[in-house]
C-alpha cells in the first residue's frame, strides 16, 4: 500500500507513541549490545505513584531483608528496527498510528489514508525511517519511531562506572534482564538525582586521580585531591580560547560549531574551598563506601577527622547564614542540623560508636548490610599502621665490624620494641630501653614498612612525607646506583628482566638502592646502622656522652 506524503508522516509521528510496557511491546531483539546500547530519553522515575529521583531508589534498605519496593521508570526510546517490537508491539503501535492518520483526515476534511504498517515505513526502497535524507526533507525534525517505554527497576543504577556507558548512566529493566543508556531526564527526576550524580561523578573524579599518580595511599587526603584537581583539570588550556556560549556571528568566533576564539578568555579562577565544599557534602559517604571496597583509594583516619570537621563547619557557617559543604536536599537534615559539640557525653567511646551508627545509617551501602559497615569502619579506627614484627635472620658469618651495610639488611624499622630473650639483659640494654620512646618519636613510620615494589611502570616514590624521591629501573642515574656493585649495576642496564615482581634478582637490586636512599633518611635524622652482639641496631650519631652505644634492635619484615 502506498504511504501518505512524507510531510503527513512527520506529522504523524512527531508525538511518541505510547506508554507502554516493556514487557509487552518489546522483543527479546531489543537489547544493549557493546557499541550500541538502547537510550532512554526524558527518563522518569516513580515510586507509589510519585515522581522520585536516583538519591531514593538508589538507597538501600542496609537491613539485610529483601527489597521489596517498586520503582517504575519510563523514557523514550527510538525503534531501529521492526524486529524490536514483539507481535503485540507491532499491533498496538500500528493501531495508535492509525488512528492518528485518521483523526487528522477527519481534522482536514480528507478522505481516510489507506491503513498504514511499519514494514512500509521501515522498507529500505520506499519507506521513510531508514532511507538516506533527500533534497527537501525537513531537516529540523528527524523521523524516527518513538515509544514511551516503562517498566521497573532491576539492579542499582550504575552512573559511570559502567563498561558500556563509562561516562553516563546505565539502567536495568526487570524485563530480559534489559539495559539502557540513559540519555537525558525529567526535569523532577533529575533535581531529585542531583546529590546521586555529584556522588559518583566526585569518585570518577578521585578513582582517576588516583590511577595517574604514584602517590601513597597514607598521602591521598581531602587537601591533597582538591590540589591536584585545581593543578591537573579545573583549568585546562582549551578553556582558554573556548565558549560554550556564544553568537556566531562575533567576529571574535573562529568555529561558529565549536565555539573557539581568536582571543584569549579568563575564566574565573575556582577557589580550593569551593572544591573543598563538594568533597565535605560526600564526605560521610565517602568513608562508609571506601571501607567495604576490596582496593580503597584512600586511607580511613584523615577522611574520618575531615567529616567530622566538615559537621562542625557546615554547623557554624549555617550560623552565619552560609551555605557549604551539605549535600545536595540534605540541608534540613535533623541529624546534620543539630550542634556537633552539644552532643558530646561522658564516655568518649560511646560518643564515638553513637556516631559511626549514625553516619552508616545516614549513608548505607548497596550489597552490604549497615552492621557489616560498621564493623569495618571499627576495624579501620584500630587498623595499626606498622606491620607484624619479625626478626632478621643474621648469618653468624656476617662482618664484625661496627659500621654495618643497610644494603644488605634492609633498612625497613618494622618495630621499636626490645627484642624477647631467655638471657638477661645487661646494662647496655638497659640504656638502649630507656632511649626507645625517644627514637621512636624521631624516625618517620615510613621507614618501619616493607616499601611497596614499583608498578607497571617500574617507578617508586618514596613514601616519607616531603621527600619526592623517584627510582626509575627503567632510566636509572647515578645517585640511584652508586651504593650497587657492577654487576648489580650491569644486570639493571641490560633490562633483560621483565618484571621486578617476577625476577628475584631484580628485586633484590631494587630493596638495595631503597635501603641506600633511607640510610641518608636515617643519616639526616642522625641516626647509623651498626652491629651489636650479631643483631642489627640504630646507634646515634649526635649524643656519645655515654660510653655505651645507645642501640635500637631492627627487625626487617620478610616478604
Amino acid at each position: 500500500m502506498p504511504l501518505p506524503q512524507r510531510k503527513i508522516v512527520e506529522e504523524l509521528l512527531r508525538k511518541p507513541f505510547g506508554p507502554y510496557r516493556d514487557e509487552e511491546v518489546l522483543s527479546a531483539e531489543c537489547q544493549s549490545k557493546p557499541g550500541k546500547t538502547l537510550v532512554l530519553n526524558s527518563f522518569q522515575l516513580a515510586h507509589n505513584d510519585e515522581i522520585i529521583g536516583l538519591d531514593e531508589s538508589e538507597q538501600p534498605l542496609g537491613t539485610g531483608e529483601v527489597d521489596t519496593r517498586q520503582f517504575r521508570f519510563r523514557g523514550i526510546l527510538t525503534i531501529h528496527s521492526p524486529v524490536w517490537l514483539s507481535p503485540v508491539g507491532v499491533k498496538q503501535v500500528e493501531a495508535e498510528l492509525n488512528l492518528r492518520a485518521n483523526t487528522r483526515s477527519m481534522r482536514e476534511g480528507e478522505r481516510p489514508p489507506s491503513t498504514i504498517t511499519l514494514e512500509g515505513l521501515f522498507n529500505k526502497k520506499t519507506g521513510y525511517l531508514r532511507r538516506t535524507p533527500v533534497p527537501g526533507d525537513n531537516d529540523e525534525f528527524e523521523l524516527g519511531l518513538r515509544l514511551k517505554i516503562q517498566g521497573f527497576k532491576n539492579f542499582p543504577a550504575l552512573y559511570m562506572t559502567s563498561k558500556l556507558v563509562p561516562d553516563g548512566l546505565f539502567w536495568h529493566s526487570k524485563d530480559c534482564n534489559r539495559t539502557y543508556e540513559v540519555a537525558t531526564m525529567d526535569i523532577h527526576t533529575f533535581q531529585l538525582s542531583e546529590n546521586f550524580f555529584w556522588r559518583y561523578r566526585l569518585l570518577a573524579l578521585m578513582t582517576k586521580i588516583v590511577g595517574e599518580g604514584r602517590t601513597p595511599l597514607e598521602k591521598r587526603t581531602p587537601e591533597w585531591f582538591v590540589t591536584q584537581y585545581l593543578e591537573r583539570f579545573a583549568h585546562p588550556a582549551s578553556d582558554e580560547h573556548e565558549r560554550l556560549i556564544y553568537d556566531s556571528t562575533d567576529s571574535d568566533i573562529i568555529n561558529t560549531d565549536e565555539g573557539k576564539t581568536y582571543l584569549p578568555r579568563h575564566p574565573r579562577r575556582i577557589h580550593r574551598r569551593d572544591i573543598l565544599g563538594l568533597f565535605a557534602a560526600q564526605s560521610e559517604w565517602f568513608v562508609t563506601d571506601n571501607e567495604v571496597k576490596r582496593k580503597r583509594i584512600f586511607p580511613f583516619k584523615p577522611w574520618n577527622t575531615f567529616r567530622k570537621e566538615v559537621r562542625k563547619a557546615r554547623w557554624h557557617a549555617a550560623r552565619n547564614n552560609v551555605i557549604w559543604g551539605w549535600p545536595i536536599g540534605g540541608e534540613n537534615q535533623p541529624d546534620l542540623e543539630s550542634d556537633p559539640d552539644s552532643e558530646e557525653g561522658d564516655d568518649e567511646y560511646d560518643e564515638d560508636d553513637e556516631d559511626t551508627r549514625n553516619v552508616v545509617e545516614r549513608n548505607p551501602i548497596i550489597g552490604k548490610t549497615n552492621e557489616i559497615v560498621r564493623r569495618k569502619i571499627d576495624k579501620a579506627k584500630t587498623r595499626r599502621t606498622l606491620p607484624s614484627v619479625r626478626r632478621v635472620n643474621e648469618s653468624s658469618s656476617s662482618s664484625s665490624s661496627d659500621e654495618l651495610d643497610p644494603a644488605r639488611v634492609h633498612a625497613y624499622m618494622s618495630d621499636f620494641s626490645r627484642e624477647s630473650s631467655s638471657t638477661a639483659p645487661d646494662s647496655s640494654d638497659e640504656s638502649v630501653d630507656e632511649r626507645l620512646p625517644e627514637f621512636a618519636g624521631l624516625i618517620p613510620r615510613q621507614l618501619s614498612q616493607v616499601p611497596e615494589l614499583p608498578g607497571p611502570d617500574n617507578r617508586w616514590w618514596c613514601p616519607v612525607p616531603d621527600c619526592g624521591h623517584m627510582v626509575d629501573l627503567q632510566h636509572l642515574k647515578r645517585d640511584d646506583i652508586k651504593a650497587l656493585s657492577a654487576t648489580t649495576v650491569f644486570y639493571l642496564m641490560e633490562k633483560k628482566w621483565r618484571s621486578i615482581r617476577e625476577d628475584e634478582r631484580a628485586k633484590k637490586c631494587f630493596f638495595e638502592m631503597v635501603s641506600k636512599h633511607y640510610e641518608d633518611h636515617f643519616a639526616d635524622l642522625g641516626f647509623r646502622f651498626i652491629q651489636t652482639r650479631g643483631r642489627v641496631a640504630i646507634d646515634s650519631i649526635r649524643d656519645k656522652r655515654r660510653g655505651q652505644q645507645s642501640a635500637v634492635i631492627v627487625k626487617e619484615e620478610v616478604t
